[in-house]
């Protein structure tokens, strides 16, 4: 049964009016897309594009996840974001970009770490999941909520020219794990050490899209079990049919409970200075002022506030940012320690 136009204003109607006329769309594939639910994962490089198409193809609730705050470093292939926003959680600054791209739809910011932690509780309630992540371990752990959850998960990654994308269904195709659990990421190159192109990402968000897309309107995705992989210098693209596991933990006959992540992780830093994030036992509702106030008793200078984050420094190299649900980025100390005892007099949380 078609559904009627009324279900849409007259400025949807206007917006989406492109898209409209497409066969495989419609009226009743963009009321599909409204009622969609869809969490990004990460609003980095991939992240920044996944969302912005997602939102001007109408998608009606967006989730957004990240842990980072806006670096210069970011603007070469995040273009949600300009210099106007350095230093603002990348979750703000999308969400107030992203309203004003569409604002027809709604937008969930959480600036949070995405671990074994947190992945269930930041998948739940929504259809799919895209992945705009930029490591493993968060990524691993993302497959293992969808999976548990029953929800779609479409993997993406890029890196210098080459990208990969798969589309995993729970119950259906082989997971993340099934072949990728045994990758060493201390062994993988990142963007920071690397680099990537700009161009690769834009072809490889484009790609997760449209197998979300295809989720939404009840279509087969066309990665499912499989995974392609594409260079952008050669030109060359190539399907690799997936299998799964048996010995697989999380999809496999003898699956496994989740491992407990470490609280406080070190990450890679830029300039050889240490970085640690910090993510309490749950997330937290923060009072930002207060916190702001306990800066000048530390000796520590505030750099920005936000309504989701503070960012400080100390004027010898230390900078860190502290975000309203707990989640907490410190670059310059010299050892965990040093981080978590930070951390518990800035935010009189002791993290477990």
């Amino acid at each position: 049964m078609a559904i009627p136009n009324s279900d849409l204003t007259p400025d949807e109607l206007a917006y989406y009016s492109r898209q409209l006329v497409l066969a495989e769309i419609g009226s009743i594939g963009q009321k599909r897309l409204k009622g969609a639910r869809v969490l990004v994962a990460g609003v980095g490089g991939l992240g920044c594009q996944l969302s912005v198409q997602l939102a001007t193809m109408g998608v009606g609730y967006i989730r957004l996840v990240d842990r980072d705050v806006v670096e210069m470093s970011n603007l070469q292939r995040q273009h949600l974001y300009g210099v106007d926003v350095v230093g603002y959680p990348k979750v703000e600054a999308a969400e107030m970009r992203l309203r004003k791209v569409n604002p027809f739809i709604e937008i969930e910011a959480i600036p949070a770490s995405m671990n074994n932690r947190t992945a269930s509780m930041l998948v739940e309630g929504v259809d799919l999941v895209v992945d705009g992540l930029d490591r493993l371990t968060p990524r691993l752990a993302l497959n293992r909520a969808c999976v548990e959850r029953g929800i779609p998960y479409i993997y993406g990654a890029v890196i210098t020219h080459v990208g990969n994308v798969s589309t995993i269904i729970p119950g259906e195709t082989p997971c993340l794990e099934c072949w990728q659990g045994n990758i060493d990421e201390a062994n993988v190159p990142t963007c920071a050490t690397v680099g990537v192109t700009p161009s690769v990402i834009s072809v490889i968000a484009s790609i997760q899209v449209s197998e979300a897309v295809r989720i939404i309107l009840r279509k087969k995705p066309n990665l499912a079990g499989k995974l392609l992989y594409f260079d952008i210098e050669e030109l060359s693209l190539e399907k690799i049919n997936l299998a799964k596991a048996e010995a697989c933990k999380v999809c496999g006959t003898h699956s496994a409970l989740a491992s407990v992540d470490n609280p406080v992780e070190e990450i890679c830093g830029r300039s050889g200075k240490r970085v640690f994030t910090l993510t309490p036992k749950e997330l937290l509702d923060l009072n930002l002022d207060e916190i702001g106030g306990r800066l000048a008793r530390l000796k520590l200078k505030k750099s920005l506030t936000t309504r989701l984050g503070l960012t400080f420094l100390d004027g010898f190299g230390m900078t860190g940012s502290v975000f309203r649900t707990g989640v907490a980025v410190i670059e310059g100390v010299e050892s965990r320690v040093n981080a978590t005892d930070l951390y518990r007099k800035l935010t009189g949380v002791a993290i477990e």
